[in-house]
């Protein structure tokens, strides 16, 4: 049988590598301008950064900027405000992300039940997370102002004696993980409602054949599911816990005392306050290796958990083996 060539589909070899030449050249001269722009306002700030957190550099005092190694670095591991800061981050995190994470959830499954105007319903939960972290600080200082906010003025109308909560040392940094769970809970919201949306509605189906009710078809079926969402938004909320810096400033500028003072705002006076750029930027970098170690640790966790073995799934086998046999070849 003979085979007939189609004409244009086979060029030779010195075409080919004449047309990738010239494509190659027209990539670097459409993306030439943006990488110039992203190097001279992202990598070169992020390299002078490091430099700086190795040198005495003080913007207050005019002395020569010297190299002094790693001795920023020394100082702030030996320094009592610098542990101070990081827990009370650590603390911050470790509460207001997973609380988080279960009332977006909750959110999520109550929007994912609704038949009729499940979209305005959550433009409305979006609003906080639409308006400026500045503005929402504003706006809860006026409304937990100890002498003519309307919460305490509520609290003391019906008996009860509210403290003064950003000025509080017992209530400040709870008053601020509610403020910051008040704002980002409907992202955490619209990404695990994206993740109930994906679930095929013959899951259900095979689920409840098998006989289960509700509440095994959450725990086995919904949860399993939505983790992959979870984990993405754990990771994001996570990070972003580390950079809250808006809502500080606003309501408790740190206090009282250093109460309330973690990594971000701690950076900020050092660099800001103080002008000790070289704390300062030492400060980023350990902020910048404990993150980048947290979210990495985050997402080991979360790959171990979808290479677990089959049988370690807490779902009952008649249950398992329908939604398996369910989940064969289907898209959502």
């Amino acid at each position: 049988m003979t085979t007939i060539p189609v004409q244009g589909t086979a060029l030779p070899p010195a075409t080919k590598t004449s047309d990738n030449r010239r494509e190659r050249r027209a990539t670097l001269f459409l993306l030439g301008p943006a990488l110039t722009f992203l190097a001279v306002l992202s990598v070169w700030p992020f390299v002078y950064l490091i430099y700086a957190s190795f040198t005495s550099y003080q913007l207050a005092i005019p002395i020569p900027i010297e190299w002094v190694g790693v001795d920023n670095f020394t100082r702030m591991m030996t320094n009592p405000r610098f542990w101070s800061s990081l827990g009370i981050t650590g603390i911050f995190a470790l509460v207001a992300v997973p609380l988080q994470i279960v009332a977006g959830l909750s959110m999520a499954l109550l929007l994912n039940g609704v038949t009729r105007g499940r979209e305005f319903y959550a433009s409305l939960f979006l609003i906080p997370m639409m308006v400026a972290p500045i503005v929402v600080g504003f706006s809860w200082n006026l409304f937990l102002n100890p002498i003519y906010g309307p919460l305490n003025n509520l609290l003391k109308a019906i008996g009860f004696d509210p403290p003064a909560w950003a000025q509080s040392p017992d209530w400040a940094l709870p008053t601020l993980v509610v403020v910051d769970t008040w704002q980002w809970t409907p992202f955490v919201m619209i990404v695990l409602l994206a993740g109930l949306n994906s679930i095929p509605q013959r899951v259900y189906e095979a689920a409840r054949v098998d006989g289960s009710n509700r509440w095994q078809t959450f725990v086995h079926i919904v949860l399993p599911m939505l983790f992959p969402y979870m984990m993405v938004a754990f990771v994001l909320r996570f990070i972003d816990s580390f950079r809250v810096f808006d809502i500080i400033y606003i309501l408790t500028r740190g206090g009282p005392g250093t109460a309330t003072q973690n990594l971000a705002y701690y950076t900020y006076d050092m660099g800001f306050g103080r002008f000790e750029f070289s704390i300062a930027g030492a400060l980023s970098i350990i902020q910048l290796v404990l993150l980048t170690g947290g979210t990495m640790a985050i997402l080991s966790f979360a790959k171990s958990r979808e290479k677990g073995p089959v049988s370690d799934s807490p779902l009952p086998p008649t249950v398992f083996n329908a939604s398996a046999h369910t989940f064969q070849g289907e898209n959502p």
